[in-house]
């Protein structure tokens, strides 16, 4: 038998070491506990080919239906596949945008008036993030609200929020004037028209998986100018990554 170390994050379903041999007929023996075992090819259990396969079709914007006319898959497995897909994006946030980001994920209940999801959006230098908010106080959003129906400025005690804007049930505030900034007020609006068309196409999200897509968008926008074979290196990239992460 062969000696070999897997990096796709694979391990012994005993005794969860990472050192093997390799069967004559393909299968793995753990050194340790000498378990014998077909290898998952990933986490996801797809093969890496096919894995590619769904990243272009994903990067390209096919629907699920059409990527499984193209691809032999389970539509289970592909609907797993593109929800990881959505997750990475969603994770994977512009390094300029880190320090500055304060605001929770997740779903949020103000009260009877507000009844469909706050999509807080910040953009600096280009680099774009969105997010469902959930800290908002009911009383806070009216206040907000009524300073922008009435053009009151609007003080901002902490840097973030000179960069930030909040969509409510299809309209768009930007959360401060930003003075001698106006490419980043212009880049908020256009990332919001980018947003809310594609949020359209979709017909309907349920609000679980809101977030999600608002990663997936946001991480779209901020790689526009990547062409696709450079995105779909850069998001394989990120996959193995977590790949390899998940192996330590």
């Amino acid at each position: 038998m062969k000696p070999v170390q897997i990096s796709n994050g694979t391990k012994c379903p005993k005794c969860f070491k990472l050192n093997f041999w390799k069967t004559k007929d393909g299968r793995l023996k753990c050194k340790n506990c000498h378990y014998i075992f077909t290898p998952k090819p990933n986490p996801l259990n797809v093969p890496n080919e096919i894995l590619s396969e769904i990243v272009s079709e994903f990067l390209l914007g096919h629907s699920t239906n059409i990527i499984l006319e193209r691809i032999d898959i389970s539509k289970y497995k592909l609907l797993k596949v593109l929800t990881f897909l959505r997750t990475l994006t969603a994770k994977d946030i512009p390094d300029n945008l880190r320090e500055i980001i304060k605001l929770d994920s997740g779903n949020f209940n103000l009260n009877n008036e507000i009844k469909k999801p706050i999509i807080g959006i910040l953009c600096k230098e280009e680099k774009v993030y969105a997010k469902v908010l959930s800290n908002i106080k009911p009383e806070d959003l009216k206040l907000f609200l009524k300073a922008q129906k009435e053009k009151e400025p609007i003080e901002h005690s902490e840097n973030w929020q000179k960069y930030i804007g909040l969509a409510l049930k299809g309209r768009f505030y930007k959360l401060a004037p930003l003075e001698n900034k106006k490419y980043q007020i212009d880049s908020l609006e256009a990332f919001w028209g980018y947003l809310k068309k594609k949020l359209s196409a979709k017909g309907g999200i349920r609000k679980e998986k809101l977030p999600l897509y608002l990663g997936e968008y946001s991480w779209r926008y901020n790689h526009r100018k990547l062409t696709l074979k450079e995105q779909e290196k850069l998001l394989l990239n990120l996959l193995f990554q977590y790949f390899e992460h998940k192996a330590r």
